[in-house]
């Protein structure tokens, strides 16, 4: 069976209104010329999941569908901390499970505390729901966080897949 490389991204972006402050995450994350379809949260058997710094999209996938799993969070509210955060937990096969998770708070200390705690959370209650043994050595996370300064900020946490041209 294929490799399924999953790769992960963050970014963060700022804009003159909320939706901006979003395409300016996913032009620094690198995957806003895509056609975003959301998946869920299930890691195939055999995937390698890989961290990077920004996608890097190919010229000719203009347009393309871009299948991801995807952590968002936007806000306009100053002063605020935003965070966006995916986990994920693998077994022997690779196979696994991600986990999204965002919040909003008062401090960069309580709100990466209370992002780091609902993903390991997360994991542990969809390990315990599959009967899969938990082992929080087995959980990885990327997280996004930016304060909210004097216009609309968004952060993000991708976890993409693959791209697919349209059929004709």
């Amino acid at each position: 069976m294929a490799c399924l490389d999953i790769k992960i991204v963050k970014a963060v972006g700022e804009g003159s209104t909320l939706l901006s402050a979003f395409d300016n995450a996913l032009q620094n994350a690198g995957v806003s010329n895509y056609n975003l379809i959301r998946l869920s949260s299930i890691i195939p058997p055999n995937s390698k999941v890989t961290k990077i710094s920004k996608y890097e999209t190919p010229p000719e996938e203009f347009g393309h569908k871009l299948y991801l799993v995807m952590a968002d969070i936007r806000s306009n509210e100053a002063g605020k901390y935003i965070a966006a955060g995916v986990g994920w937990y693998q077994l022997a096969d690779n196979r696994g499970f991600f986990v999204e998770h965002e919040v909003i708070g008062e401090t960069r200390i309580a709100v990466k505390s209370e992002i780091d705690q609902r993903i390991t959370n997360t994991i542990k209650d969809m390990c315990k729901f599959r009967g899969v043994e938990f082992d929080e050595e087995n959980v990885n996370s990327s997280i996004s966080l930016i304060q909210v300064n004097d216009k609309p900020a968004c952060a993000q946490v991708l976890a993409v897949y693959q791209s697919q041209g349209w059929e004709k």
